[in-house]
């Protein structure tokens, strides 16, 4: 008897709580796709990769980085590279030995799932001498473009 009375009820609920279920379910999905944009706005050295780059000195011991290739792996446009440059002795008897390293920030913008080459022309890159030579270059951050 009690059942009869509630049948409507039971019926009127049904689509509250399917609306419910599914705002909800949305919900997650959202909060889902931030947490996975998270690392990418805190850790942009993670998704830029340099594959190719040239730094000469001058002779007025000014580093110059060119013909610089990037690629930005993340979702996310970067602008404002930084990086660092190790350098190592040419020299006897300590050649080979890192006697140096340079931070410096590469004045370019980042696509997201680019790869690209730049600073063609060149980019001053601290200081460098001719005794010696760089070996390795490292992405240390950069600043993420949210529109």
């Amino acid at each position: 008897m009690y059942l009869v009375k509630f049948k409507p009820m039971i019926k009127a609920l049904k689509i509250p709580i399917f609306i419910i279920l599914v705002a909800l379910l949305l919900n997650h999905t959202e909060v889902d796709s931030i947490e996975y944009d998270k690392p990418m706005l805190e850790h942009p050295e993670w998704y830029i990769e340099i594959t190719d780059w040239t730094v000469y000195s001058t002779w007025s011991a000014v580093a110059v980085i060119h013909h610089v290739t990037i690629e930005n792996t993340s979702d996310i446009t970067y602008k404002d590279i930084k990086v660092r440059v190790r350098y190592y002795q040419t020299s006897a008897p300590k050649r080979g030995t890192q006697i140096s390293q340079e931070t410096g920030v590469l004045p370019l913008t980042l696509l997201p799932k680019s790869k690209n080459t730049y600073l063609k022309d060149g980019s001053t890159l601290g200081a460098a001498s001719m005794f010696m030579y760089p070996k390795g270059i490292e992405v240390l951050g950069a600043v993420p473009v949210l529109n």
